[in-house]
């Protein structure tokens, strides 16, 4: 179970026609990554632009994956998201009537 700052990611391939990216994870892993519920809004919708999403690259020491215009996602989340199980737990607090 890989922890938070081990998600080290090493080649992305974007798929432009359906906002996804194909992730290949230093641990030897590949996941796919659909980011269609968030290109076009707010600050992502630049990657609207098939020639924008297409230019996705890896981020500094593998921590992020990036787009032209400081576009940016952790590579923890999107670990996490592929791996919900690996997520660290939260602490819930008891409910108190």
């Amino acid at each position: 179970m890989p922890a938070v700052l081990e998600n080290i990611i090493t080649a992305v391939s974007p798929n432009p026609h359906d906002y996804s990216v194909t992730l290949t994870w230093a641990n030897g892993a590949t996941t796919v990554s659909s980011l269609s519920h968030l290109v076009g809004k707010g600050v992502f919708a630049r990657l609207t632009d098939p020639s924008i999403f297409a230019q996705a690259r890896v981020g500094p020491r593998g921590r992020s994956l990036e787009w032209p215009g400081e576009i940016e996602f952790c590579s923890d989340a999107l670990w996490f998201e592929a791996h919900p199980e690996d997520a660290p737990q939260t602490l819930h607090r008891e409910h108190v009537p």
